[in-house]
């Protein structure tokens, strides 16, 4: 009974399935251009070829078998048939550019490309003549539009030049043209084109950024910018759009000088509170270029009095000024303590509770790492973490720097506890990953590189990505040397080399370093003992011994992983301490050459072209 009900429903499918495919067979067979592209679909190409050509007799199916028809007449070579074709399809449609510009291809295909130049030409003036503005300027887009589909690059070019030529406005079309060159890879005329195209609509100067962001992917072509930015400031000097973008530029270069002298010039002749200068001090600060960024805040502080961000910048001015002291070798010791002093007066001028807490925590660190005055230290942060403020970004920070601090003071004990007690309060927060990294490095300084690994296996996932890169680089200093050295001998002495750098004992921690490229001549580790000699030379104010570490970096271990580093330092010192700014030059540009992926790439390619003079205008 089942099986006969099942087999009577299956027969009543079939019939539906098979009714409904001779519906459906019998529609497409009474389309005859439905015929047609069935029988070149099939490859039966003479009957697809007669059926097109009756079709193409009545206007009605040209525009559904034009394309398919021109194709297959291309395709077999026959040139005369389809330009008799194309001549009849302009008769009946009235000589619709659409199937005008097929008889350019046509001539393209018959390899008489002067033929086909002419005929478009002739194509662009006729369209450009049209008297209705607003149907021109539509004729004009849609035939550009065209011509780049067809592969007529060049004439999509002419038709909007020929167009701007018509409306008498040379910045009309920019965007269009801006698209095309950019697909033809003709950066400068795209650059062009998006300065255009920002002087007539200067509020999507957003949208101009973004899009040089994206399509100048190369350092030369942030270059190519800065020219014909200069180019147009000078035909345009009361436009500020293009100081605007000139400043953008040299943000996107880390040319934090030459943007703040642009940034600066523009701010006067706006007249708006030093905005542009705060922009680029901010940027400045967090590319530690301090030099720049403590520049940019004296600025508001002196040229726009009146500015809301008076306050701001004179927080940021001491940041920025710490940030330079501590980064000129030798330290001076004068200058540091100055700047307490001008702490101390911001701390007592301030009405916000946490800024005051922000600077004594500030004075604190100078006391204890520039003046080694950790007792003073100490005191000054015990008195800030008493404060009854609950949980809060200060005073977290204030007890990492207390437990620094006695880490300094060889208390690692007391340190621990501080870590803990913030990574605690801030769990799975960028305060928490800052305070578990650092207990991280307080096991490896003990030598428990196992336990270290493991709070930086967990570090390496942060969200933080400054956090992640530290982590990632402890993580494989560990590795590098103690996979091969089951005693942990040689880790143990430099985590103890560290150690002492961190606790000011810098003179004690070179002769260990010595002794250690004495020791484990050749070992893994010898590149990294060579480049924290450096460093602590040159912190030293021994600069020229300092360069001779960095040497036999350069030599002997320039292929390994602190190669485009030793190289890079070589430049900084040459350049910034020893003044001598030819042979930085030489250096720069040699890393430029040797590593071209380097991290430094970026900040080297701007020392180099700031010490040829590049940006003296």
């Amino acid at each position: 009974m089942w099986k006969l009900l099942i087999s009577v429903r299956s027969l009543v499918l079939a019939a539906l399935v098979v009714l409904f495919s001779a519906t459906t067979l019998d529609a497409q067979s009474n389309d005859p251009v439905d015929i047609a592209e069935e029988y070149l679909s099939q490859g039966e190409v003479e009957k697809a070829r007669d059926q097109f050509e009756k079709l193409a007799k009545s206007r009605q199916y040209i525009p559904r078998i034009h394309d398919s028809y021109f194709s297959l007449l291309l395709s077999e070579k026959d040139f005369d048939e389809a330009e008799k074709y194309l001549k009849s399809v302009l008769k009946q449609m009235d000589g619709s550019f659409r199937y005008a510009i097929d008889m350019g291809v046509l001539y393209r295909s018959m390899g008489e490309n002067e033929r086909a130049s002419k005929y478009l030409d002739d194509l662009i003036d006729d369209i450009v003549k049209t008297e209705d503005a607003n149907l021109r300027r539509n004729n004009v887009s849609i035939l550009a539009q065209m011509f780049f589909q067809k592969d007529f690059r060049d004439k999509a070019i002419r038709t909007y030049q020929k167009g701007r030529e018509a409306f008498g406005n040379s910045d009309q079309f920019a965007l269009d043209l801006a698209t095309v060159y950019r697909v033809m890879n003709e950066k400068e005329n795209m650059i062009t084109e998006y300065l255009r195209f920002s002087k007539s609509q200067p509020r999507n100067v957003g949208f101009v950024k973004n899009s040089l962001q994206r399509y100048l992917t190369e350092p030369e072509d942030m270059d190519t910018l800065e020219i014909v930015l200069y180019d147009f400031i000078q035909e345009e000097a009361g436009n500020p759009i293009f100081n605007e973008l000139l400043v953008w530029t040299h943000l996107q270069q880390k040319n934090f000088s030459a943007a703040l002298r642009q940034a600066r010039a523009l701010d006067r002749r706006m007249a708006n509170n030093g905005q542009n200068i705060l922009e680029v001090g901010m940027i400045a600060f967090e590319n530690d270029d301090f030099k720049s960024a403590s520049q940019a805040f004296g600025y508001i502080m002196s040229d726009f009095p009146d500015s809301p961000n008076q306050r701001l910048a004179l927080r940021y001015s001491l940041l920025a000024e710490e940030e330079v002291i501590k980064t000129t070798y030798p330290v001076d010791k004068d200058a540091v303590r100055n700047l307490i002093v001008k702490y101390n007066q911001y701390k007592e001028e301030s009405r916000d509770i946490f800024s005051a807490m922000e600077a004594q925590r500030r004075i604190a660190l100078l006391q204890a790492f520039q003046l080694n005055e950790i007792d003073t230290a100490i005191a000054t942060l015990q008195d800030l973490v008493s404060q009854p403020v609950g949980k809060h970004r200060v005073l977290a920070e204030a007890k990492m720097d207390l437990a620094d601090i006695y880490l300094l003071d060889q208390q690692p004990w007391e340190s621990i506890l501080l870590y803990g007690q913030v990574e605690r309060m801030f769990k799975d927060e960028p305060l928490g990953y800052t305070a578990k990294l650092k207990s991280a490095k307080l096991s490896y300084f003990k030598g428990e590189f196992e336990l270290a690994q493991s709070h930086l296996d967990i570090l390496k996932l942060a969200t933080s990505r400054e956090i992640a890169n530290d982590a990632l680089d402890l993580s494989i200093l560990i590795k590098n040397n103690t996979v091969f050295d089951t005693t942990d001998v040689v880790m143990q002495s430099y985590a103890n080399v560290e150690l002492m750098i961190f606790q000011n004992h810098q003179e004690e921690a070179l002769v260990a370093m010595d002794s250690m490229l004495v020791a484990y001549e050749g070992h893994s580790i010898s590149d990294e003992v060579l480049y924290l000699k450096a460093q602590t030379l040159r912190e030293l104010g021994r600069f020229d011994d300092a360069l001779a570490s960095l040497k036999i970096i350069n030599e002997k271990y320039y292929y390994d992983i602190l190669g485009d580093d030793a190289l890079f330092l070589t430049g900084v010192i040459l350049e910034q301490d020893l003044n001598k700014p030819q042979e930085a030059m030489t250096i720069y540009s040699d890393l430029l050459t040797k590593f071209q992926g380097s991290i430094y790439v970026a900040e080297a390619r701007s020392r180099f072209r700031e010490l040829r003079g590049d940006f003296n205008n």
